[in-house]
């Protein structure tokens, strides 16, 4: 792995605030991994978990991939805005922001080529692709799927509407994101007692804030993530009330205390038949942020019908 480069460094009282420049930061680490926290990954270079391990990498400002254990990934491209990634094993999941049709984000598993074009939640597992919420581009024909959609190569190409529910991989992201939301709002208001900061230098980037331990989010204008959790710009004036920005509510990070993800050991569809269940392994971490157990790997699939999918317009 090659050493973090920074753009900027500023002092503010005893905080220090660094910028990343690159896709493929490495954010977090837990268990066995190839990498370590604070370094980038070259393109090309295959980055792995072990059993029970877990990692984060950044991908453009407020994007990220979050790899369960027994997982290998490699970046093909790391530019902000020209991101390409294989999975060549195990599961992971993209929580992405700010692609679309014309700068896609490029994601590549088994035979299938695919292009993330729209803010969302996508699972990648096993040869499959399950759209949590968002929109997805087969790069080879150009088709489009929305929310709900499972794409395989499985027996030929296809695409089918399946039930999905809450997995272990998913609420371990759901409580990340959480959690650094809310560092946002603490760097965002510690930048805002600096006299004569360089706003423009603050909008829509990494920066890495050493009292949470990883890189958080900072927008260019009041965000709301995929999961529902709210971003505090630098530049914004009016400020959030009541201490919190998640919207979601408790500390599970917006999914309910009897998701399918706390039963241990489960992994039946949330709902009746008429479709297949498609996520991982739901071993619940038992606690919110940085040290929530790592996820486990895998995809399921249920012996549910389900059926040709109608491409998203």
């Amino acid at each position: 792995m090659t050493s973090l480069i920074f753009v900027l460094m500023l002092q503010t009282a005893n905080t220090q605030f660094l910028v990343s420049t690159k896709a493929g930061l490495v954010n977090y680490v837990r268990g066995p991994a190839t990498v370590k926290p604070a370094t980038s990954v070259p393109a090309g270079t295959t980055v792995g978990t072990g059993p029970g391990g877990a990692v984060e990498l950044l991908l453009n400002p407020g994007s990220y991939l979050r790899m369960a254990e027994s997982t290998q990934v490699v970046f093909d491209k790391v530019e902000l805005y020209d991101i390409s990634v294989r999975i060549l094993e195990g599961s992971m999941l993209i929580e992405a922001n700010g692609f679309n049709k014309e700068l896609p984000l490029s994601v590549t598993t088994g035979n299938l080529k695919m292009e993330i074009i729209n803010d969302g939640i996508y699972l990648f597992a096993d040869g499959k692709i399950v759209v949590v919420d968002g929109r997805i581009r087969d790069a080879s024909n150009g088709l489009v799927y929305t929310k709900g959609y499972q794409i395989s190569d499985d027996q030929g190409y296809r695409a089918q509407k399946v039930k999905t529910f809450t997995t272990a991989l998913e609420l371990w992201s759901q409580q990340r994101d959480e959690a650094i939301s809310q560092a946002n709002l603490n760097v965002a208001r510690s930048l805002r007692q600096v006299p004569n900061l360089p706003i423009d230098s603050f909008l829509d980037v990494w920066l890495f804030y050493p009292s949470f331990g990883s890189f958080i989010y900072m927008p260019g204008a009041r965000y709301r993530s995929p999961y529902g959790h709210n971003y505090l710009s630098v530049g914004q004036r009016n400020d959030y009330r009541g201490g919190s920005l998640a919207s979601g509510g408790s500390g599970n990070g917006g999914f309910s205390s009897g998701g399918r993800a706390a039963d241990s050991g489960s992994s039946s569809s949330s709902g009746g038949g008429g479709g297949s269940s498609v996520g991982f392994s739901s071993a619940a971490p038992a606690s919110t942020g940085a040290s929530a157990p790592a996820p486990s790997a895998g995809a399921q699939s249920g012996a549910g019908g389900g059926h040709t999918a109608t491409l998203g317009k």
